[in-house]
């Protein structure tokens, strides 16, 4: 029987779950573009600590853009600059295009004007002069290629950038600044949809920054951990479709095991199933599991520690020491603080990470289950 399970990073899993709603919302764009030819619906932020399924829901995206007949390109900012996200985009265009018969040349831009055929209408913006961010080439290249792709049948063109707290200004302000021109058309508008992906904060306001009314050009969606019931499925279906079958309390201590943290549901359930008795997973096999899987778990809580600041550390060993769960002004004191605000840049931080995280105001919880006592095995007597 084949493995079902598929833990590292990018990778996509057996099945999607905990994201209908965010299937549903580009189902419906990608509707738009199929029946009306356009759409009026903001473009997609999309955000969420490592390991919580951005690109395999990018992935997800993509297939369904095709299977509806809209071209999908994907690209993957560069952490090292060397290549803009405007390249990438144009490289990736080019393969996804490159054995197309292409037609005519459709519409032109002028001063970063978004131009058509349809009755010779236009929408005009003037750039301040000699503006350096501004590549209207690169702009009228995206029209054009939702033309060709309409000319040929399909419905419009998906642009989803992965990584996108690496991507340069240049290149945001553009895919910007051609998103808005295109939603101050009043009529016939290119099918361009985009889709931005990355860490907390970091994306949003990135994004942000490069468009002056943002908030009416984009959509901010973050990705958290699966509820118990996605977090069930995705551990049951997919061992199910494999030819497996869980025992009931094997498969409850496999989701309490996860914490729902997607990430974590791959590796588990790769070493579960790797030591399953037959087709059948129990109690025993799980223990197992749990301890065969042991090793890669630590080293996230590793990476998640190493990565904090010195302060931060000293967080973690105070929530650890807490339970795993304590009040700002709870962990404040515990680390010689008189005010919470001294140490909410640090806990913030964490919480980008997702290190910790906060379900309700003013309360911060481990993100990832089981790093509380790795913390206490480890670094107890480590202070700020």
């Amino acid at each position: 029987m084949r493995g079902p399970f598929f833990p590292g990073a990018g990778t996509s899993p057996f099945r999607l779950e905990g994201r209908d709603a965010e299937l549903r919302t580009w189902e419906r764009m990608l509707t738009d573009l199929a029946v009306f030819g356009q759409t009026s619906a903001r473009h997609l932020v999309v955000q969420g600590v490592r390991g919580v399924g951005k690109t395999s829901l990018l992935k997800q995206l993509a297939e369904d853009a095709l299977t509806q007949g809209c071209l999908a390109v994907r690209v993957r900012c560069q952490t090292t600059g060397r290549e803009t996200l405007m390249e990438r985009v144009r490289h990736a265009l080019d393969a996804a295009l490159q054995h197309r018969d292409l037609s005519a040349e459709h519409g032109r831009l002028v001063r970063a004007a978004v131009s058509t055929p349809v009755g010779g209408l236009e929408v005009e913006r003037e750039l301040g002069p000699g503006d350096p961010l501004t590549d209207t080439a690169f702009m009228q290249r995206l029209v054009d290629a939702t033309e060709e792709v309409r000319s040929r049948g399909g419905t419009g063109l998906a642009l989803l950038v992965d990584e996108t707290q690496y991507a340069d200004r240049a290149s945001l302000v553009n895919l910007s600044e051609l998103a808005s021109l295109i939603g101050e058309r009043d009529g016939d508008k290119p099918p361009l949809l985009l889709c931005f992906a990355g860490l907390p904060t970091d994306t949003a306001e990135k994004v942000a920054r490069s468009s002056s009314h943002a908030e009416r050009v984009y959509r901010t969606i973050t990705l958290g951990y699966l509820d118990e019931a996605s977090t069930r499925d995705a551990l049951l279906l997919p061992v199910q479709h494999a030819g497996g079958r869980w025992e009931a309390d094997a498969l409850a201590r496999a989701v309490a095991l996860t914490g729902g943290y997607p990430a974590f549901i791959q590796e588990y359930g790769q070493a579960i199933w790797e030591l399953r008795r037959g087709d059948r997973i129990d109690t025993e096999v799980v223990a197992e599991g749990a301890a065969a899987a042991r090793p890669q778990i630590e080293a996230y809580y590793e990476g998640a520690w190493s990565a904090a600041p010195p302060l931060g550390r000293s967080a973690l060993v105070a929530l650890a020491r807490a339970g795993g769960r304590a009040r700002m002004g709870e962990l404040a004191r515990a680390l010689g603080r008189s005010s919470s605000s001294e140490i909410s840049w640090a806990v913030e931080e964490l919480r980008q990470r997702g290190t910790v995280l906060k379900p309700e105001r003013g309360v911060v919880v481990f993100g990832r289950t089981g790093m509380a006592e790795w913390v206490l095995d480890h670094h107890e007597d480590e202070t700020s």
